[in-house]
């Protein structure tokens, strides 16, 4: 199980009332995500980077689907079990 911290540009609302179009925003709405990842293999959405905060046996909870072409990075932190078999021995 890989913890990974994913940076991703998310849609984003551009106004919150009328304005002219030379105003409107251009700058990337660059977000960073960090989470447990589940592989499209496992369940994870197709087409997606699929995080999620929590587990308990086969449930997943706050579970985020960010779409491939909108990630930019994404860095594996640690492997979960690594560090579970390092504990016991």
């Amino acid at each position: 199980m890989s913890v990974v911290a994913v940076t991703w540009h998310d849609a984003h609302s551009g106004t919150e009332t009328w304005c002219a179009i030379k105003d409107l925003d251009t700058d990337p709405a660059i977000v960073e995500t960090v989470g447990f990842l589940l592989p499209t293999a496992d369940g994870g959405k197709p087409g997606h980077l699929t995080i999620y905060q929590s587990r308990q046996d086969d449930n997943v909870d706050h579970v985020l689907h960010i779409p491939e072409p909108m990630v930019k990075q994404v860095k594996v932190l640690f492997e979960l079990e690594n560090k579970l078999q390092n504990r016991e021995n």
